[in-house]
């Protein structure tokens, strides 16, 4: 079951994804409502789920990790969530996505100081009960921050129409 966001709620999500370090106080002003208005609002947002924790992001890079790696990878069906979850565990991983694909249907990135660095995680996945069916240096990823209120305007659009 789906959470109903409402525009405070959009607003709010908007902020945190921008900026988690917010204090209720700035949020209050940006949103237009009280601070004691926007605790309720995280601790429901908290409660059901919609808010699943306060992540830092690093720049790889920066603190020597240059090199980052993506595996393209298939495991069996039956097979593929043991495996991801195995994938996830080892030290450079920092991400990995299971599709619903039969192929290609895990996606891994790993990061690395070296060229051997990256060999030895390749060496790591060899050993799981999955095919590495590409790698690929990364140059450089761009995620930009969903806008809940824009996606909300979108899709009470689509419903309209209907």
């Amino acid at each position: 079951m789906s959470y109903e966001l409402d525009e405070v709620d959009q607003q709010l999500l908007n902020l945190l994804q921008k900026n988690a370090r917010y204090t209720a106080t700035e949020l209050a002003e940006e949103v237009g409502v009280s601070d004691n208005t926007i605790h309720n609002r995280m601790d429901r947002l908290e409660k059901a789920g919609v808010i699943t924790g306060y992540t830092t992001t690093t720049d790889y890079d920066s603190t020597g990790l240059r090199l980052y790696f993506h595996f393209t990878c298939t495991a069996s069906i039956s097979k593929r969530s043991t495996v991801a979850g195995e994938a996830l565990a080892l030290p450079q991983v920092v991400e990995v996505t299971e599709l619903m694909t039969g192929q290609d249907n895990i996606q891994i990135k790993a990061v690395g100081a070296e060229d051997e660095d990256i060999t030895h995680v390749a060496e790591q996945l060899d050993e799981l009960a999955l095919e590495i069916n590409d790698e690929n240096l990364i140059r450089a990823e761009h995620t930009p921050l969903l806008d809940y209120v824009e996606v909300s305007e979108l899709l009470d659009d689509e419903t309209d129409e209907d």
